[in-house]
């Protein structure tokens, strides 16, 4: 289908080659990197001045949105959400997710390692101070691994790419169900219940009538202030609007050409997903990757077992709980591998999804209220998990490429 299209041109569907995902991890690298050295050069204080700049909107009723930083991870971030919905149902109608047993396999993988990662930490803090933070390290951070995919290239099958980022939305959704149950901190019941209602209201009207699209974000804007009202990660109503943007069916192909308007998922995420990859995502790491580094950081009691199990944590339990999480649920023959997939590449995937800094370090501040040394080895612990993750995850996806990895039946991975 795509055979004949030249590196970095868009395909049929609008959606960017393999180039310009390259420049996009690029792009988010630097501005990672960029946030780091500022953070932690002789004008740091500026850094924190910036993000931490009041900004509070709306009064008591939007207390998670006080700062310029949470508006770019709970507000700029949901065009993010909305792309990434939109690429989700795009392969709900027309690619891998399209068979239910492929689909099933993100979601048991996510779980998988969340369960994994929560597990190393506790077993590495129990008994210690830092017992209460097994939170910490079970979410995937989706910006930034699919960042990272984009920079490993062709080491990278598109099939692993989707497997992760479906893993990676289950992951997010599931965390901060966690986050709202285990980690409670301001939470209101009725603002979640509109969302809720609001919810159940778009899937009717998506159904009944799919067009025009303006329904849908017009609820999703209203959808996004329920659940920042109601406590819970805001921007992940831009998932549930993209993907319910209508979209035309597999079975329909449109010839070269046809005009994108009749087609509005395709055409949202073609206008959405450069904004998104270049202007979105790199602010959104400039905001949140400044941790600073310092000498004295694992001196207090307890910051060490935290520091280390996090980042245990974030590369072992992560690596392993989704890659046994999916070989059970394959072996049982629930769920399959997508097209081009091997174990090595998923082994590869898994590692790569233990890089997360944001929702992360909300479970950090709430597991050790007052406790700012403990929340500081969990952020550090955090930098130097996802690093590992990242090169544990080059690793493994180098030698899957030269080491020709085998599908799931057994034979040659296609390349």
């Amino acid at each position: 289908m795509s055979r004949g299209r030249r590196r970095g041109t868009p395909d049929r569907s609008g959606v960017p080659g393999p180039r310009s995902e390259v420049a996009a991890g690029a792009a988010l690298t630097a501005a990672a990197a960029a946030a780091l050295v500022w953070a932690n050069s002789p004008w740091g204080s500026s850094y924190r001045s910036l993000w931490l700049h009041p900004l509070a909107i709306g009064g008591r009723s939007y207390g998670g949105l006080v700062t310029v930083q949470d508006w770019v991870n709970g507000a700029l971030m949901s065009v993010f959400f909305l792309v990434v919905g939109l690429e989700v149902s795009r392969e709900r109608r027309q690619g891998d997710l399209a068979d239910g047993r492929t689909a099933l396999l993100p979601v048991v993988g996510a779980a998988g390692g969340m369960a994994g990662a929560a597990l190393v930490y506790t077993v590495v803090n129990h008994g210690s101070a830092g017992s209460a933070g097994w939170g910490i390290p079970m979410a995937t951070d989706i910006a930034f691994t699919l960042g990272a995919l984009a920079l490993l290239g062709q080491r990278v099958p598109p099939g692993l790419r989707l497997l992760l980022l479906s893993l990676a939305v289950a992951d997010d959704i599931g965390s901060v169900v966690m986050l709202a149950v285990f980690y409670a901190g301001r939470i209101d019941a009725a603002a979640l219940a509109g969302a809720a209602a609001v919810g159940v209201i778009m899937v009717v009207v998506r159904a009944r009538w799919p067009r025009p699209v303006w329904p849908l974000v017009v609820a999703g804007v209203v959808l996004w202030a329920l659940l920042a009202a109601g406590g819970v990660e805001p921007a992940l109503a831009g998932v549930v609007v993209g993907v319910l943007v209508p979209g035309r069916p597999a079975g329909a192909r449109a010839p070269d050409g046809d005009a994108p308007g009749r087609d509005p998922a395709r055409r949202m995420e073609r206008g959405l997903a450069p904004v998104s990859a270049f202007v979105v995502l790199p602010l959104f790491a400039l905001a949140n990757a400044g941790i600073v580094v310092r000498a004295s950081m694992l001196s207090p009691a307890g910051a060490g077992r935290v520091f280390v199990g996090v980042v245990l944590a974030r590369v072992v339990g992560k690596l392993f709980g989704i890659t046994l999480a999916c070989l059970v649920v394959v072996r049982l023959g629930w769920g399959r591998l997508p097209p081009g997939v091997g174990w090595r590449h998923l082994a590869g995937g898994a590692a790569v999804a233990g890089i997360g800094f944001t929702v992360p370090l909300l479970f950090a501040e709430r597991s050790f209220p007052g406790n700012p040394p403990l929340v500081a080895a969990a952020e550090v612990g955090l930098l130097a998990g996802s690093l590992a993750a990242f090169a544990t995850g080059v690793a493994i996806l180098s030698r899957a490429r030269t080491g020709g990895g085998r599908g799931q039946g057994g034979g040659p991975i296609p390349r």
